[in-house]
């Protein structure tokens, strides 16, 4: 089961939006130096965790080139759903986008290893991972060879778990339960791994699949839990931790290549200090959130052994690897 749905998609209502900020260069007569102008979008609203990252990083891409790059963000799908931004950053039509992994495995299939459950142990092989230099690089060679483009910045740490209307203590308690699914190849199999019935449904509709009883529950960062307020149709959250949510800021390839060495060194140093900084903010947030979801939702915690849900899932991350003769590879990566 491989991300193998993704087709090419027009942008429509975004042509005119785009058309008076597109990315151009200019001179600017007095220092003599290229003033640069980059669009940047995503598809989470501004007041989401993703959102203030793409946010806070293209204002520290204007401090850090004193001025000379500007960063226009337009945030909540308003140059185009997920497709067709990702198709926009591969034409140049957008400069950079933030995204989830799954899009890229259309064009290099490995990349659903990245969108398997419990690659990171925590937030200290997580940094280990992600805030080193070269971490990924295996993937961002990949990226640069198709569809071209640059990864210029990580953002994620938040952590998913299980909620449900019934308490989980074992994988065994999944078994034959209805459990909501975004889609994703690697996540649907993954539920079928761990004995549940995965049913499709669009992320607008969860709450009142669950409260009707479609399915019975699905899992999401504990952020989310509050803000969509999932609290109020389930009951427990199993506190598996299984996704260290990664996500990539990528620029278009030309566009990218384009800049002068300057530009691309006050990126690297933006990358430096917002990556870092979110970082640490998404497993701050856990906490918080945890709380939040006990004292204004009557939410049940279950912790428990999780070596079961773990085996599972770097199972499924290697039979992913080695079908795609990148076993090697991957483990030196992650394990």
């Amino acid at each position: 089961m491989r991300k193998s749905w993704y087709s090419l998609i027009a942008i429509t209502g975004a042509v005119g939006l785009l058309a008076s900020c597109s990315s151009t260069e200019q001179v600017d007569a007095d220092a003599h130096e290229p003033q640069v102008e980059l669009v940047a979008a995503t598809i989470n609203s501004s007041s989401t965790f993703f959102g203030q990252a793409l946010i806070a990083f293209a204002d520290a891409i204007e401090e850090e080139s004193d001025g000379e790059i500007s960063v226009k963000v337009f945030t909540g799908g308003q140059l185009g759903d997920a497709s067709s931004s990702y198709q926009s950053v591969i034409s140049g039509d957008i400069d950079i986008i933030y995204t989830d992994t799954g899009w890229f495995a259309e064009h290099q299939p490995i990349f659903d290893v990245l969108a398997t459950s419990y690659l990171f142990d925590d937030q200290e092989h997580y940094d280990s991972i992600v805030n080193e230099t070269d971490g990924l690089a295996y993937f961002e060679d990949l990226l640069r060879e198709s569809p071209g483009l640059e990864t210029i910045m990580y953002t994620g740490g938040l952590e998913r778990n299980i909620m449900s209307t019934f308490p989980i203590e074992s994988v065994n308690d999944l078994q034959g339960r209805n459990m909501r699914t975004g889609g994703s190849g690697p996540e649907l199999e993954w539920w079928q791994l761990l004995g549940a019935n995965p049913l499709n449904v669009n992320f607008s509709e969860v709450y009142s699949a669950i409260q009707t009883g479609v399915v019975d529950g699905g899992h999401n960062s504990l952020d989310s839990m509050v803000e969509n307020r999932f609290g109020e149709v389930v009951d427990y959250v199993a506190r598996t931790q299984h996704v260290l949510a990664l996500g990539f800021v990528v620029m278009n390839g030309e566009r990218y290549d384009n800049l002068s060495d300057e530009h691309k060194e006050a990126i690297a140093a933006a990358s430096d200090r917002v990556q870092s900084e979110y970082t640490d903010h998404a497993f701050e947030m856990a906490d918080d959130y945890k709380d939040r979801l006990v004292e204004d939702f009557n939410i049940t915690f279950t912790d428990f052994d999780k070596e079961e849900f773990i085996e599972i899932s770097r199972n499924q991350r290697m039979e992913i690897a080695r079908e795609l003769g990148a076993e090697e590879v991957i483990a030196d990566i992650f394990d």
